[in-house]
Parts: C-alpha cells; sequence; structure tokens
C-alpha cells in the first residue's frame, strides 16, 4: 500500500473497488489504515476478494500530508515482506504503491534510491526502468542522478545492456517480434555533430549500431514525436525528465512504471506520494488501475498462473 502518509493507500483501495481484476490480489499493509480510508470515503471494497496482509505497523495518530520516520519504517517494511512472499514463490508479480523515499531514509535504512534500486539488489539482478503509456514506452539508461553528473554515468556498455534489455521486453511481455527503438539524444539536436557535445559520437552512436532495428540517437524532441506517433514500440531516453515528462503529457492516468530484469513482474503507478492531496479523496486511481492490470497481463504472457 505504500507510504501510508501519502495517496497509495487511497489510490490502491480505489483501484480495486472500481474493477475487477482477473488474479486473486495479495494487499500487504496495515489492515486498520485501510479500513480507516474506506470509511472516509465510503468506498465499497470488495473485502473478501483478497487475501489481506496486516503489518499493522502504523501509529493510529500518524498524520496524512508529510513524510514521517514512522511511515518510512512501515513502507520499507512492506516491502521486505512482499519481497520474501516472492521469493517463497508466494505471488508472481508485485505492484507497489509511492513511497516517500525522505521518509524511508529518516526511518534509518541507509542508501535507500528506490524500489527498483532495492529490488534489483535483493534479487541479484541488473534492472531497468520502462514506462508505458498505451502504446508509447520508454526505458530509462540513467535514473536518479543528478544532470551534473550525468555525462559521466554514460559508458556504450550501459547503453547496449539498456536497449538490450528494452528488445527482450517488447519480444516477450509485449509480443514485438521484430521491435523498433529509438535512441535518444543527450545534447539538443542530437549534439550538432559535435558543437554540443561528444556523447552522441563517442558512446551513443556506437551502442545503437550495435543492434539492428534501433535508430539513433536522435534529438529527443523528434524521437518523442515519432514515437507517439507509432514510428517506434519504445524509446531508450538518457535521463529521467527525458522520458517522463513527454510520457506524462501524453498519458499521465495510464502510465505504467515497468521493471524489467527481474525474475518476476514488477509494476507501479508513475506518480509520487502527493502528500498535498493525501487524504482528500481527490487522487486518481487511473495510474494504478493500470499498474495492476498490466502486472496480470504481462504475467500471463510469461506463462504463469493467476492466482
Amino acid at each position: 500500500m505504500g507510504d501510508p502518509s501519502g495517496v497509495g493507500p487511497e489510490v490502491l483501495l480505489k483501484a480495486i473497488s472500481r474493477r475487477h481484476f482477473r488474479s486473486s490480489l495479495i494487499v500487504i499493509g496495515d489492515l486498520a489504515r485501510l479500513k480507516s480510508i474506506a470509511r472516509r470515503f465510503r468506498l465499497s471494497v470488495p473485502w473478501s476478494s483478497c487475501r489481506w496482509i496486516d503489518c499493522a505497523n502504523v501509529p493510529k495518530k500518524l498524520p496524512f500530508g508529510a513524510p514521517h520516520p514512522a511511515s518510512g519504517r512501515a513502507a520499507y517494511a512492506y516491502l521486505r515482506e512482499a519481497v520474501s512472499l516472492i521469493k517463497q514463490d508466494g505471488a508472481d508479480g508485485l505492484v507497489t504503491a509511492p513511497v516517500s523515499k525522505e521518509a524511508v531514509v529518516s526511518a534509518g535504512v541507509r542508501n535507500w534510491i528506490g524500489h527498483t534500486e532495492f529490488l534489483g539488489e535483493s534479487f541479484g539482478r541488473r534492472t531497468v526502468m520502462m514506462f508505458a503509456s498505451g502504446k508509447f514506452r520508454v526505458s530509462l539508461v540513467t535514473t536518479h542522478v543528478s544532470i551534473r553528473r550525468l555525462p559521466h554515468q554514460l559508458t556504450a556498455a550501459k547503453v547496449r545492456g539498456v536497449i538490450r534489455a528494452t528488445r527482450e521486453a517488447l519480444q516477450r511481455d509485449f509480443g514485438i517480434r521484430r521491435p523498433r527503438i529509438g535512441l535518444c539524444a543527450l545534447n539538443p539536436h542530437g549534439g550538432e555533430g559535435g558543437m554540443f557535445g561528444e556523447e552522441e559520437s563517442r558512446i551513443l552512436r556506437p551502442a545503437a549500431r550495435s543492434f539492428t532495428g534501433v535508430a539513433g540517437p536522435l534529438p529527443a524532441d523528434s524521437a518523442v514525436r515519432q514515437a507517439a506517433d507509432g514510428k517506434f514500440d519504445a524509446l531508450v531516453a538518457i535521463y529521467h525528465d527525458q522520458a517522463l515528462i513527454p510520457l506524462k503529457l501524453l498519458g499521465w492516468s495510464r502510465a505504467v512504471n515497468v521493471t524489467l530484469g527481474l525474475p518476476f513482474v514488477r509494476t507501479s503507478p508513475v506518480h509520487g506520494t502527493a502528500f498535498d492531496i493525501a487524504a482528500s479523496g481527490k487522487a486518481d486511481c487511473g495510474s494504478m488501475e493500470s499498474a495492476i492490470r498490466l502486472a496480470e497481463d504481462l504475467t500471463l504472457r510469461r506463462g504463469k498462473r493467476t492466482r
């Protein structure tokens, strides 16, 4: 259910209330907190249709709307419980609700960066973040890194790894036999022949040439437009906002974060904890609903059972 002080519990309950899902859902969180939210917003939650793992770890008077060590501790415990369940073959996929990095770190979890990195470490895998909204899909070469450090994070090997993971996901999970992938440039106008930077010629172009069906590096603004028009099955973006800004403009309410590289399907909504509207009833559950639906689709396509 994510951070108990954010919108995670609300969008989760709204999604469960609004839609019939094909699989049996296991919800990990604090049952008292969830039932309190359901009563507050008069949600008709089908309690008997889900399995509820009650960690019972949210203080009764924990406020909504701000990061707190107690909420970070609770959210981290839910994630650890989910990892344990998957390792015991108790679940086929994972949908995570938003957490606050500040809250998790303040709870004493050192070196916490995010769900994706934690899951990669937990299962000993190199992970890649992909975002999908309908047929617009984009993967990230770098994730949570400052723009200042960005050029130093780029290597041809890293770019090739993301392209390879994206291509494999398109083939296995999305059923696209011959994926068309566009590689975004780092610099404006694709570097303008070296005038704005050499990363395109030195790193990105050699990486793209290692694969068939990969175009680029392309000026990012043009690549996004072409992908939105259907020319590419996915883009590979160099940094976080290069991918997330167009994604949220093109399909905010149905966008989903997909983690590539794990031995199971993991999805999540693309929004954060939204403390500013927590407990207001205003949170849109579209992204959470899409995350659950996509997790079901991908799990079935991989031949896993739906419990």
